[in-house]
């Protein structure tokens, strides 16, 4: 079936169905998006780019005007956003961003999704399968490049920067919010030198500055521990007032156990404040959100 003929299947419609990839459909207040593999993630897929100018490499978007307003229909008019999985032809492009998009196939899976303005561009945002997610999480070279490109003054990229890596303004933050001192939120462990302030929601999805300084969406772990909340292999979840660790059934339990990492575990959370525990249970969400998608 063509992708034109697979949209007409769900009502939906666009005007330039050779180069355009969102569809809409008016009478049930539906926009659909191809979300190319080359820009999604686990938990996000890019659908509009705001330079207007780029799928990935420097490629040129088309029918970006379409789309824009396609969005906008979301954006503004209440519209339901759902998106189906497009693959790049790789064997067609030339790897220096001078040639077309081409498509290699598409897969006719409808998915429900939430639209989100990441950095002033447009994500389809929930549950994209692996198999068709080739765009890798941000890294912390990419942040820290991210963070001197942006307009900040000297003083406030070094101030983003320490806090990227888990020390500086936002360590002292995670610290002031917990309330436990300078050790591990789960073990207790006072040695400063082991313990890191992981982010909650990853630095690279925070919308804003204060998202990411926000001691809310940190816990100071050791750094084992740091490492596989990280990677979403181990996660907390709140159970009446406690919040338990579970781990990813693909861990090894007697490993981890002689590392002290259990199921079940709770979070020293009792000196936390209300008002931080509110905002820390929406971060929460999100991280629970992504682990169990990996299971």
């Amino acid at each position: 079936m063509s992708r034109k003929k697979f949209m007409e299947a769900h009502g939906a419609s666009n005007n330039n169905d050779r180069n355009g990839w969102g569809f809409v459909n008016h009478k049930d207040k539906v926009v659909i998006f191809g979300a190319w593999d080359v820009n999604t993630q686990l938990d996000r897929s890019l659908i509009l780019a705001m330079d207007g100018d780029k799928i990935e490499l420097g490629r040129k978007q088309n029918a970006f005007s379409e789309s824009l307003e396609y969005v906008k229909l979301v954006e503004n008019d209440g519209y339901q956003l759902q998106t189906f999985p497009v693959i790049l032809d790789t064997d067609s492009d030339d790897g220096l961003g001078t040639g077309r998009v081409k498509i290699k196939t598409y897969v006719e899976e409808i998915s429900d999704m939430k639209l989100e303005i990441i950095n002033g561009d447009y994500y389809a945002v929930g549950k994209h399968k692996a198999e068709y997610s080739t765009k890798p999480l941000s890294g912390l070279a990419d942040d820290i490049a991210d963070i001197f490109d942006s307009e900040v003054d000297k003083n406030g990229r070094q101030s983003l920067v320490m806090s990227r890596v888990g020390q500086g303004r936002f360590r002292k933050n995670v610290i002031d919010v917990w309330g436990n001192g300078e050790c591990c939120a789960l073990t207790l462990t006072s040695v400063k030198e082991i313990l890191v302030a992981s982010h909650i929601v990853p630095w690279s999805v925070c919308e804003t500055n204060e998202q990411r300084l926000d001691g809310s969406n940190g816990i100071l772990l050791c750094a084992h521990i740091d490492k596989l909340f990280d990677c979403h292999m181990l996660t907390f979840e709140k159970q009446g007032r406690n919040y338990l660790t579970r781990l990813s059934p693909t861990l090894d339990k007697n490993t981890l156990r002689g590392l002290g990492v259990e199921a079940g575990l709770t979070l020293c959370i009792d000196q936390m404040k209300p008002k931080f525990q509110n905002r820390f249970d929406d971060y929460l969400k999100y991280h629970n959100g992504i682990f169990n998608q990996k299971l």
